[in-house]
Formats: C-alpha cells, sequence, structure tokens
C-alpha cells in the first residue's frame, strides 16, 4: 500500500476505490488523539469523515480507501480526549499533515523510444491540466507538463534529455475527460531504445527493470501506451519484430497482470535507402498483426502526419497522436464511444489483376478519386503499381497495372518515405499499413 504524498495519482480497483497509507509525524504538545480526514479540494466537502489513526514512536499512521474520483485534500489533526465517531467536529485541532492534490483514477505507462518521449520543439497547444499528473523520473509525482521524460536529478536510468512535446500529455486528459477521473502517467520511454531493452528475456533489459521498479512506486498502472520500432528496421531485425515483441507482452503480462495496450505504427522517414524501405514496411506489418492477434492490443496509425527532422514527429503530430491511442483504448477495452485504426486482415484474388483487401474496424471508408498511391502488389515477374483502389463494403477492391501471376503479395503505405495519400475512414484516420500479405 503507498504511503501518499501531493500531486499523487491512486490507481483504483474494481470496486473504484484506491488504498493508501497516511502518515506523519505528531507534535508532542498537541494530545494524544490523532484523527483524519478526506474532503474535495474544491469544496471542502468532506469524503471520508474524521478517522482515528495508530499514533506511536512520534509517528501516526492511517489506511483509507478513498473513491474514486479527486481532486482530495488529505489531512491530519492531533487534539486531547477520546476518538467520538458519533460527534467527531475536530476542525480546531491544530495540523500535523496535510497532503494536497491527491486523485484516484487510472494510471498509465508510456513506453517506448524518442517519438513517445516526444522530440517536437515546434509550438502546439497542450497544456497542463489539474488531475493529469506525472511520476517522473525522479521518483516524484507532479503535474505533468511538457517535456514528460526528462527530470533533474533523476533517479531512472531511462531519463531522455532530448525530449520535448509527447503524445503522453494529450492521451491522458483525453482519458480523464472521457472516463471522468484523474489520470497518472508514468514515464518509462527513452529515445533510441531497442526492443530488447524492454524484454525480460533479455540479458540487459534495463528499461523493463525500471519500469518494474516505477510500477512498484506507484502500486501498478492500468494500461500501456508504446511507440517503438525504429531500431529493429534493419535486415536483422525487421522479421522478428512481431515474435519478440508478442513475447515482450506476454511476459510483461505475466508480471503486470492482463492490462492494454495501444500502440502505434511507425510514421515516415525521410531519409530512402537502397532497401526501398522494406525493413520500414517489415516492421510497421508486424505492428499491424501484433494488434490483429494479441489480446487488448489495438493500433493507431500515424502516417499521415507530419514530422520535424525526418523521422520525428512535430508537435502538433504528437498532441494528434496522443488523442487518437486514447480514442483507440476508449473503445477497445472500457467499451465506450471512440475510433481506432481501419487494420488490414486478408487479401484475396478477385481475377486477373484484381484483388479484394478486407478491412476491419470502420464502416466507412474514403478514397481520394481511387488514388491507389502507395499500394503495390508484388509477383513472380516482380513488383507492380496499382491503378485504382474504391471502397466496398468490408474493404477495398484493388486493380493492378497488369494481371497477378503466380504467388503474390499486396503492400499498401509500406515504403519508409512515406505516401502522398491514404485511404481513410470517416473520422480521417488512415488504414494500417501492410506489408508482404500474401494475396490468396
Amino acid at each position: 500500500m503507498r504511503t501518499v504524498c501531493d500531486y499523487m495519482i491512486i490507481r483504483r480497483n474494481s470496486d473504484g476505490f484506491g488504498k493508501c497509507v497516511f502518515t506523519g509525524k505528531i507534535n508532542p504538545s498537541n494530545g494524544n488523539l490523532v484523527i483524519a480526514r478526506v474532503v474535495h479540494e474544491d469544496n471542502n466537502v468532506m469524503v471520508i469523515p474524521w478517522t482515528e489513526c495508530k499514533a506511536e514512536d512520534g509517528i501516526f499512521s492511517v489506511e483509507l480507501y478513498i473513491p474514486a474520483g479527486g481532486l482530495y485534500r488529505l489531512e491530519a489533526r492531533q487534539t486531547n480526549g477520546e476518538f467520538n465517531p458519533v460527534n467527531n467536529n475536530y476542525d480546531w485541532a491544530p495540523y500535523v499533515g496535510c497532503v494536497h492534490h491527491v486523485g484516484v483514477g487510472e494510471i498509465f505507462v508510456m513506453a517506448g523510444q524518442s517519438n513517445m518521449s516526444g522530440y517536437g520543439r515546434d509550438p502546439a497547444y497542450d497544456p497542463p491540466e489539474m488531475g493529469v499528473h506525472l511520476f517522473d523520473n525522479s521518483g516524484k509525482w507532479g503535474i505533468a507538463a511538457h517535456p514528460l521524460c526528462t527530470s533533474i536529478n533523476p533517479i531512472y536510468p531511462n531519463n531522455d534529455g532530448a525530449s520535448g512535446t509527447s503524445p503522453g500529455l494529450s492521451f491522458a486528459k483525453a482519458m480523464k475527460k472521457a472516463l471522468g477521473v484523474p489520470v497518472g502517467l508514468v514515464s518509462a520511454c527513452l529515445g533510441g531504445s531497442s526492443l530488447e531493452s524492454w524484454n525480460p528475456a533479455e540479458k540487459e533489459p534495463f528499461l523493463y527493470n525500471s519500469m518494474v521498479d516505477k510500477a512498484a512506486e506507484v502500486g501498478g498502472f492500468s494500461g500501456m501506451i508504446w511507440y517503438q520500432g525504429c531500431n529493429e528496421t534493419n535486415e536483422e531485425e525487421c522479421f522478428t519484430y512481431y515474435d519478440k515483441f508478442c513475447e515482450a507482452v506476454r511476459l510483461w503480462r505475466n508480471r503486470f497482470g492482463d492490462f492494454p495496450i495501444v500502440t502505434c505504427q511507425l510514421n515516415r522517414h525521410a531519409y530512402r535507402e537502397n532497401d526501398n524501405g522494406k525493413c520500414w514496411g517489415a516492421v510497421r506489418d508486424a505492428q499491424r498483426r501484433a494488434a490483429l492477434t494479441l489480446k487488448d492490443v489495438c493500433i493507431v496509425t500515424t502516417n499521415d502526419l507530419p514530422v520535424c527532422d525526418g523521422i520525428h514527429n512535430t508537435s502538433g503530430a504528437s498532441v494528434i497522436i496522443g488523442e487518437r491511442m486514447a480514442s483507440a483504448l476508449l473503445k477497445m477495452y472500457y467499451k465506450l464511444p471512440g475510433y481506432s485504426a481501419p487494420v488490414i486482415t486478408s487479401a484475396e484474388k478477385l481475377d486477373g489483376n484484381k484483388i479484394f483487401v478486407a478491412v476491419t474496424g470502420c464502416q466507412v471508408l474514403k478514397t481520394m478519386d481511387d488514388n491507389p498511391c502507395g499500394l503495390n502488389i508484388e509477383d513472380e515477374k516482380g513488383m507492380m503499381e496499382c491503378i485504382s483502389v474504391s471502397a466496398r463494403d468490408g474493404g477495398l477492391e484493388v486493380l493492378a497495372e497488369r494481371e497477378i501471376s503466380g504467388k503474390a503479395y499486396f503492400h499498401a503505405y509500406w515504403k519508409k518515405e512515406g505516401s502522398e495519400f491514404t485511404v481513410r475512414d470517416i473520422y480521417g484516420m488512415p488504414v494500417t499499413s501492410c506489408y508482404m500479405l500474401e494475396i490468396k
């Protein structure tokens, strides 16, 4: 059970309560009785009436079960006499403890690399908000404000001195508004980090170990927002990303319980290389497949959003990504109104040069004048362009430039430099990228 402090968010349990210990020093001259209560901070309405505390060796303590909500103020006073639960008006006794801005709600861990830390430095409106708090890398609770992943005097190894505007804050504000409870963030991401650093099956999973330590300090978490994969866009690792991510998720849940995860497909990379983006496409496809096969894992797309330096999202893009992640999680896990990425699930040959691409997670898809930009089919004769794409019930009808020959694969928005246009749903969410999706 956690010792409560200013700005702390206590994770609510399935019954809608958060548990904490309220403790502090006793003033020997103030009497033999210590009592504590919890009030709403905005109007002084009592939530938990005066409760007798344990008092010994110069210390008072009391376990409190606080209902979801807040923000709350916890007060402790010291007086003479015996505790009277019927007529317990102790308002004039002197304070010996007071904790401010405490909330009971949900806690989410921010995990991944630089685009979760947030490297945008351009202007974007994303102000802090009471009731959205951060457990930072110095081991302290406070108001969540950018940069979320940098602390003075850090005690955790994921301190990211280059971080700027992160998706985490806009995500947390959207979750607080929809759920009606305070939200806590735990900063656990680090720019340039590999998946190995998060996998407890690896030799040196220092970011996983740091996440374990932080979870112990805050009392666990309700879910994870995850943005990672750039480090694995190479020939050695891109085609193993799916299996390794699935293994990491399994081990995380063995440790922390069956929490939900929101992932992001990689955005573009402005620098072309001689692989023509196949490694980038392979990681994107692994992220797509994970959202289809893993329980309580959903995905949002990012490749329609601007980058500031070739690979890092702008501040404005980070704000949008955070809102998208919140909406996807609300829809998938909390069963509230929301939207997530339309996910490509399969491809089927219809006739000589036509295929049907099934898409789940949306009701209506929209194309721009049937523009097939970013879509390719690869068969025995090599890579070919697509010449049109049109929306149909349940997916897309794609027309290739020639007849499909032999075993073939469908690629969508897979190249690392991005596409001029992507098919979207009615919310403006682009469909997921895919790579090497076999055409049946």
